[in-house]
């Protein structure tokens, strides 16, 4: 059972980890087309950018909606991929026990 799991999680992963990272190219592009200030330590768009949009942190730009929009289905696609790697992690222990 456990080892059944640890593939679903896996393949949600593998599912939200590039509708993650595509839509924070999408929102960091939107964000500097659009010239809006970033938050410190976001100016790079790396992984702390990432994390501010899972945060919604775009939701202090409302004049930018398709931002909200891109930056909404990044956050959601974020968490989703954060939850099924600590459920993928915790089933792979699950299947050794």
């Amino acid at each position: 059972m456990w080892t059944g799991l640890l593939f679903a999680f896996l393949g949600v992963f593998g599912s939200a980890l590039p509708g993650h990272l595509g839509m924070r190219i999408l929102a960091y592009r939107e964000h500097l087309d659009r010239a809006l200030p970033f938050e410190q330590g976001t100016q790079n768009g790396g992984m702390p950018y990432g994390w501010w949009l899972m945060r919604f942190g775009q939701k202090n730009y409302p004049q930018a909606k398709v931002l909200g929009q891109f930056g909404n289905l990044s956050a959601v696609f974020g968490w989703i991929t954060l939850l099924a790697l600590f459920a993928a992690v915790f089933s792979y222990f699950m299947s050794k026990a």
